[in-house]
C-alpha cells in the first residue's frame, strides 16, 4: 500500500504546472490572505518559472519550501505609520495589515521573491522590466 502511494505522489510531483497548481502549491504553504491576484496576474509567472526549468509541481514546492522563513520574516517587517497609509490609499487594502503595520506578498510577489532568493535579483531582472513594460 505504501508503494501505490509513493507512486501517486512522484505522480502528482511531476505534473506540468498550471495556474491553478501554483496557487495550489503556495497556499498549502502560506494563508490564504496571500491569494489576492487573479489568474492572469498568476499566468504571467509561467514564462519566469520555465526560464529556470521550474515546470513541475515538486520543482516548485521545493523552491517556495527553501524560501519560506525569509519570506515570512520580510513580511513581519513593521512600517512607518505614513507609509502603511500610504500603501492603503495607493492599492487599496489588499496586502496590507494596517493594525501590524505590515504588508504581505501576493502569490506572485512569494514566487518572484524566492525566485530571487534563489537565483539572484539581478538574474530577475528581465523578468520585472517584462511586467513594468506591460502595465505602462
Amino acid at each position: 500500500m505504501k508503494n501505490k502511494r509513493q507512486r501517486n505522489r512522484a505522480r502528482a510531483d511531476q505534473t506540468p504546472l498550471s495556474v491553478a497548481a501554483i496557487r495550489k502549491v503556495v497556499l498549502s504553504m502560506y494563508h490564504r490572505r496571500h491569494d489576492y491576484w487573479t489568474d492572469a496576474d498568476i499566468a504571467e509567472l509561467l514564462p519566469a518559472l520555465a526560464a529556470f526549468n521550474i515546470t513541475t509541481i515538486k520543482k516548485l514546492r521545493l523552491l517556495m519550501k527553501r524560501h519560506r522563513r525569509a519570506l515570512l520574516q520580510e513580511e513581519r517587517v513593521k512600517m512607518r505609520r505614513a507609509q502603511t497609509l500610504h500603501l492603503l490609499a495607493e492599492d487599496g487594502p489588499s496586502g496590507i495589515d494596517v493594525h501590524a503595520s505590515t504588508s504581505y506578498y501576493a502569490i506572485g510577489g512569494l514566487v518572484r521573491t524566492s525566485m530571487e532568493h534563489e537565483f539572484g535579483f539581478e538574474t530577475m531582472l528581465p523578468f520585472h522590466e517584462v511586467r513594468e513594460d506591460e502595465s505602462a
